[in-house]
């Protein structure tokens, strides 16, 4: 499995260019479509952040389980 997807299934964010490069489009593609809300996103200081929920959301992959301790 790529590291882009493992940062998607693991990670709570990830930004805008690796959500973009899941999405199959380029960097700025992918921040035009952030301004324009087809990526959902967070401001978390001064970056944007994609929270990996949704990006898994719109890629119609399982949210991964949490082993009970």
């Amino acid at each position: 499995m790529s590291n882009d997807v493992m940062q998607v299934l693991t990670q709570p964010t990830v930004d805008v260019v690796l959500a973009g490069r899941i999405l199959g489009i380029g960097k700025n593609a992918a921040y035009k479509a952030r301004e324009a809300g087809d990526i959902p996103s967070i401001k978390i200081g001064g970056q944007y952040r994609v929270p990996s929920a949704k990006l898994r959301e719109m890629l119609g992959l399982s949210t991964p389980s949490v082993a009970a301790a």
